[in-house]
C-alpha cells in the first residue's frame, strides 16, 4: 500500500502554525490556505508522524467544550449560566426547548455534577419540615389526572396481599457468598426466615452445632451440602486448612490434611504440658 506524501510546502506550514495550535484548529488553517483535505484524525497522525508538536498539555474547560462534539454548542455556557434557583426537572425543560434536545432531569442533574454546576437549591427535607403530601388523600393528590390515580391504585398494595415473587417455604437459592440457604419461615428479620443449608442438614443428623464449631466441605464445594461431604471441625482448623493449603477437591486428601493439622496441634500441647 503506497503511502501518500504531501508536498513541502505542506510540511512547512503546519511547522510554523503548530505551535500552541490544535489539530481541528490547525487542519481547518491548512485546507483553507493550501487546499488540502485534512480532518481533524489525519492532521493529528501527520504531526505525530513527522513531530510537528503543538507544545499543549491537556484541554482546558473551555477548549473542551470548543471541540467535543457530544452536546450541542453553547449547552454548557447556558446552564452554568441560569442554573441558580432552577431545579434540574425545569432545567431539562429549558435546556430542551433551546437546543431541541430530550434530556430528562436524571440526565441534567448528572450533567451538572460532572461540571461542578450548583443551583444553590436543597431539595433535602429539613428537620421538621413535613412531606406535601402528608394528609392528603390519592385523589387530593391525583386530582384532575383521573389516569395517575388508576395507575396508582393499580399498583396499590391491599391489606393482606403478598408479593407475587415471594419465595414459599423450602425455596434453596445461592447467597452473595457462594453458600446455599433455604427459606424456613415466612415472617421475621432475614436470619429467622432463612438458614444455611449445610449447617441445617448437619443438625438434622447430628443435632446443634457445639460453641466454637464450625460445619465445612470436604471436597471444598460450598454448593455440595450432603451429609457424607460435611464435617465438624474448630474455627482454627477451619483457618488452618486454608492457610497451609490443605483443602482439596478430593475429600480424602482433605481428611488427610486436617488429620496433620489435628496432630501438629496435639504434638504443640504435649510440649507445652512437659515444660
Amino acid at each position: 500500500m503506497a503511502i501518500y506524501k504531501y508536498p513541502q510546502e505542506v510540511h512547512e506550514f503546519v511547522r510554523e502554525h503548530s505551535e500552541g495550535v490544535r489539530n481541528q484548529d490547525l487542519a481547518e488553517m491548512c485546507n483553507a490556505a493550501l487546499g488540502t483535505s485534512f480532518t481533524t484524525s489525519s492532521m493529528r497522525a501527520f504531526r505525530h508522524n513527522h513531530g510537528y508538536k503543538s507544545g499543549l498539555g491537556n484541554w482546558s474547560s473551555e477548549e473542551y467544550w470548543k471541540y467535543q462534539k457530544k452536546y450541542p454548542p453553547g449547552m454548557f455556557e447556558f446552564v452554568r449560566d441560569n442554573s441558580e434557583g432552577v431545579l434540574c426537572e425545569d432545567m431539562a425543560r429549558m435546556v430542551n426547548e433551546r437546543f431541541g434536545t430530550s434530556y430528562d432531569q436524571d440526565q441534567i442533574r448528572a450533567f451538572r455534577r460532572r461540571n461542578h454546576i450548583k443551583s444553590g437549591v436543597s431539595t433535602r427535607f429539613k428537620k421538621g419540615q413535613e412531606s406535601r403530601t402528608k394528609g392528603k388523600t390519592l385523589e387530593e393528590i391525583c386530582k384532575n389526572d383521573p389516569e395517575k390515580l388508576a395507575r396508582v391504585r393499580s399498583t396499590q398494595f391491599k391489606k393482606g396481599q403478598k408479593a407475587n415473587n415471594e419465595l414459599p417455604l423450602g425455596t434453596v437459592v445461592v447467597n452473595t457468598e457462594g453458600y446455599k440457604v433455604r427459606k424456613k419461615s415466612m415472617t421475621g428479620e432475614l436470619w429467622d426466615r432463612w438458614e444455611f443449608l449445610h449447617r441445617a442438614i448437619w443438625e438434622e443428623h447430628n443435632g446443634p452445632i457445639p460453641p466454637g464449631m464450625i460445619v465445612s466441605f470436604r471436597d471444598n464445594d460450598r454448593l455440595n451440602c450432603n451429609i457424607d461431604n460435611l464435617m465438624l471441625i474448630t474455627k482454627g482448623e477451619h483457618a488452618a486448612l486454608t492457610r497451609f493449603g490443605y483443602r482439596s477437591s478430593d475429600p480424602d486428601l482433605t481428611d488427610a490434611g486436617l488429620n496433620v493439622i489435628r496432630l501438629r496441634n496435639a504434638v504443640k500441647e504435649k510440649r507445652k504440658k512437659t515444660k
